[in-house]
């Protein structure tokens, strides 16, 4: 559970990184931003890596929040267009804490391990309920991989916030 300190420091450091980019995330910057002192920060995040790794951290709580809402069915293709929706949708309206997670994800592939289950689980439903033939591993590296694809490719370049999913 974050404190109201690092809730307004993390909000300051998100909000410095969506709005300027990586190199603006300073812990100058951020402390500023966030009316702290530097060694208040560095009390709760240990240095400008830790304060990236819980910003990192709290994107994915909230990521897999999204996720997790009420859709309103159980059919596995519906839930796997939600959850596509879901990604993309994220990584527009935050870009470049989406290519912060996944510069993370390199060096912490276990990131990616509950959004992937939940990917795989619907995939492993279409394959159990005969709408998709062959193996569920491969099929589900290949929705990993394009949805990742998709949303890279869709969260670069000035235009991106601007951009808008078509609508299913």
């Amino acid at each position: 559970m974050e404190t109201d300190t690092e809730s307004a420091i993390l909000d300051a450091a998100a909000q410095l990184l969506e709005a300027h980019g990586p190199s603006a995330l300073t812990t100058r910057a951020v402390c500023d931003l966030a009316g702290v002192k530097a060694p208040t920060l560095y009390h709760h995040f240990g240095d400008k890596d830790g304060l990236e790794r819980a910003l990192v951290q709290r994107g994915l709580v909230e990521f897999m929040r999204r996720k997790r809402a009420p859709r309103g069915t159980e059919e596995p293709l519906q839930l796997l267009r939600f959850g596509w929706d879901v990604a993309v949708d994220f990584a527009l309206e935050q870009p470049a804490l989406s290519a912060m997670f996944a510069r993370h994800a390199l060096a912490r592939p276990e990131l990616t391990a509950e959004p992937y289950a939940v990917m795989r689980g619907h995939v492993q439903r279409l394959v159990d309920s005969g709408r998709l033939s062959g193996p569920v591993d491969p099929a589900a590296r290949a929705v990993w991989a394009a949805s990742q694809g998709c949303c890279r490719w869709r969260g670069q370049g000035p235009s991106a916030r601007r951009s808008r999913r078509p609508a299913s």
